[in-house]
């Protein structure tokens, strides 16, 4: 697609061009005004997200078990677009395009530009496609979606355009690049700038045309250690040894040595992907990609990142991959943390796949059932006898408030809330099965380990803290009962009361843990690693300041009745709920 400029040109931040060329790929259900879904692609990825191009026999797109005809981004649903980047080599104009007034590449002519051009090229082209399909109304997309490099376009897009997506996915991203990250880049745009056969980037007509490979190809390789975890880059190789090179004829041994190369697979495996990259990559975008990456910054743009994210209006879900050296889950947190200070709506995930940064394009298993459940959430269904299990916690909450329910599960006690109290919630979870349910019902969840703090949650956030069964299953209740305090007004607790008469007595005369409806686990396979009793909880809360505000006992045998009508708690009740606040 040839971009209609306003006036003529498109300004960058290094100059000035008047023609630019789109290419583009587009799939799925009919375009419109509801259904349209953009993907940012990653650093070096084009706009083949998923399908079969003309002359392939099979799909070949970088997100093929995502999207399609009923998986996570349905076709049937969504209409999918994806465009190159502005500056690239895929079809989008960019140094190796042919300038229209010189009639020869741009070269080291081409403009250099910031993450805002290459984004207003995707909103010009959105527009414009728009408007060519007959849609009505602004350009609104139903979500936005970006990886990597992708992701951080994603976060320029959402802060300065704020009404033009109604969700936003954030994967494998950050709000701007950190040092170590940075340094790589560094590194590989010198070793293409240090190859003589860069020429200052007018190595078109030179040669082959392709100028700079050996530095292009050494660029790749550090950059491509970066995508991989530690974890599997010792699996896949440790320090085995290439066969080929190993039993090499003695004269390619010695120009192998003389040149100071190995005979390690991790050596033949980063060679294989430097020659591969030269074949469908250009130099001059390499440089012009990477440094308008590495320029972005969310926060010194805006002032801060509290005040960046304060103007997002878009629903996110934010997701980070453990072992990736790019982008942090600290990074992640950071982009949450202020989000949830301007009161967004917003969910986070981190995944363990033990991969590395690629994880989000190799490794997605999880992640779709993740997205899935985010862009199509289903009703939940509140059932009666899960209002009649929760009846004493929620009457203890006052209608309207917001809450939060740590360990939440699949997410039954908030819908409850919802429905009962009218409620608004979020919740926080680790088990990533049950993570997937209770987003799916469309609430907002955390993923986090409750042990380790809840420190992307803002002080006095919510007005009420949920800790339903939770407190004797986590490693240090103390901790979580003041995180649970930090972020709330209040919190409700309701856990097994391990000093009612009937443990006591299978203990005292059976000699062993019971096993019943309440505590239906046998002692090597029970979540419960605390055994806390009602008056162990009252000594904690005298202990840290905590006032107890309201206690209700449960028990459904007649003589715990009986005992809890005496005033017995600690011994007849079989289950305790306490609403407590700080004094």
């Amino acid at each position: 697609m040839t971009l209609e400029l306003p006036g003529g040109e498109f300004r960058t931040a290094g100059g000035v061009l008047r023609h630019i060329e789109v290419r583009y790929e587009e799939c799925g259900a009919p375009m419109r005004e509801d259904n349209v879904v953009f993907f940012c692609h990653a650093l070096t990825g084009d706009a083949h997200v998923a399908g079969i191009r003309p002359g392939e026999e099979k799909p070949s797109g970088w997100w093929e078990n995502m999207v399609g005809p009923g998986k996570a981004i349905d076709t049937n649903r969504w209409h999918i677009v994806c465009a190159n980047v502005l500056g690239g080599c895929s079809g989008t104009t960019g140094p190796s395009s042919v300038n229209p007034e010189t009639g020869k590449p741009y070269g080291s002519s081409f403009p250099k530009h910031t993450f805002k051009d290459a984004v207003d090229v995707y909103r010009l082209f959105l527009g414009q496609l728009w408007r060519e399909k007959g849609l009505s109304g602004s350009m609104k997309l139903a979500a936005l979606i970006g990886g990597s490099y992708g992701g951080m376009q994603v976060v320029d897009w959402i802060v300065r355009c704020p009404d033009e997506m109604d969700k936003a996915l954030l994967i494998a991203t950050s709000a701007a690049l950190n040092t170590q990250a940075l340094a790589y880049d560094v590194v590989g745009r010198a070793s293409i700038t240090d190859d003589p056969e860069w020429k200052g980037g007018d190595y078109y007509g030179a040669g082959d045309g392709h100028g700079p490979k050996l530095g292009l190809a050494q660029a790749r390789q550090l950059a491509h250690i970066t995508y991989l975890s530690r974890e599997l880059l010792q699996e896949k190789f440790a320090r085995r040894l290439q066969p080929n090179f190993v039993e090499a004829p003695p004269e390619e041994r010695k120009r192998r040595e003389d040149a100071f190369k190995t005979d390690f697979q991790i050596e033949s495996y980063l060679d294989h992907q430097g020659a591969k990259f030269l074949k469908r990559f250009d130099a001059n975008s390499y440089l012009h990609i990477t440094r308008s990456l590495d320029m972005y910054d969310a926060a010194e743009e805006w002032g801060s990142l509290d005040q960046a994210m304060a103007r997002v209006k878009a629903k996110c879900l934010v997701v980070s991959y453990g072992g990736d050296v790019l982008f942090s889950a600290e990074e992640s947190m950071a982009i949450v943390n202020s989000l949830l200070k301007s009161g967004k709506e917003v969910s986070y995930c981190h995944l363990e796949s033990g991969r590395g940064h690629d994880s989000f394009l190799t490794d997605i298993r999880d992640l779709s059932r993740i997205v899935g459940g985010f862009l199509v959430p289903r009703k939940p269904r509140v059932m009666n006898w899960q209002k009649r299990l929760y009846r004493k916690a929620t009457a203890m909450v006052e209608c309207g408030k917001r809450v939060i329910d740590i360990g939440c599960g699949d997410g039954t006690l908030l819908n409850v809330m919802k429905e009962t109290r009218n409620a608004v919630g979020d919740g926080v979870e680790i088990d990533i099965d049950r993570y997937v349910e209770a987003m799916s019902d469309g609430n907002n969840v955390f993923w986090c380990d409750a042990d380790e703090g809840l420190a992307m949650i803002p002080d006095r956030y919510y007005d009420v803290a949920l800790l339903s069964d939770t407190l004797q299953e986590v490693k240090n209740p103390r901790g979580l009962l003041r995180e649970a305090l930090r972020i709330a007004d209040t919190a409700i607790v309701s856990f097994p009361n391990f000093a009612e008469y009937r443990i006591r007595f299978c203990l005292g005369f059976k000699g062993r843990l019971p096993v019943s409806k309440a505590l239906p686990f046998e002692w090597y396979d029970t979540p419960n690693i605390h055994c806390v009793t009602f008056d162990d909880f009252k000594r904690l809360c005298d202990a840290e300041g905590y006032e107890i505000r309201e206690v209700k006992a449960e028990s459904r045998h007649w003589f715990g009745k009986l005992l809890l009508s005496v005033g017995l708690k600690n011994l007849g009740a079989a289950k305790i709920i306490v609403k407590i606040g700080k004094k």
